[in-house]
């Protein structure tokens, strides 16, 4: 005689949910990259075109689109900077959109930097949680 016997399933574990964390964590983040912003926004006029140099690699970049893709210094492509040209785009698009001057050359970069602080905070917070995220913030 044979008996045949089913084995009861095996619970498989609900994966755990994916929380925000505390609901004061997300507007707090806002309001440091507000002030980060805000901080490198601030007098960002004073230091002119900051580097001369790789401001008429931009200036070059908005008038030619082959100096923009090859960095160049000139528009006539006879020189080039001696750093990737792809740093030098976000720059050289907005002075194409807004013109020469010394916010259109930098603006770009404190939009860049504020995005690097929400980058860090993500990886600092995935790893120690959203208190010390916001702490790398705001040092």
């Amino acid at each position: 005689m044979t008996t045949t016997t089913v084995a009861p399933p095996i619970p498989v574990p609900a994966p755990p949910e994916r929380s925000g964390g505390p609901r004061w964590a997300r507007p707090a983040l806002y309001g440091l990259l507000l002030a980060v912003a805000l901080a490198y926004f601030y007098n960002l006029s004073a230091s002119g075109y900051a580097n001369s140099f790789y401001s008429a690699a931009v200036q070059a970049g908005s008038q030619s689109w082959k100096a923009l893709f090859f960095g160049s210094l000139d528009s006539a492509n006879a020189i080039t900077v001696d750093k990737p040209p792809a740093a030098l785009w976000p720059m050289a698009l907005s002075v194409r959109l807004f013109g020469l001057n010394s916010w259109a050359i930098l603006a770009p970069q404190v939009l860049m930097g504020v995005a690097t602080a929400a980058v860090l905070n993500t990886a600092v917070r995935r790893r120690f949680g959203p208190v010390a995220g916001l702490i790398a913030v705001g040092v």
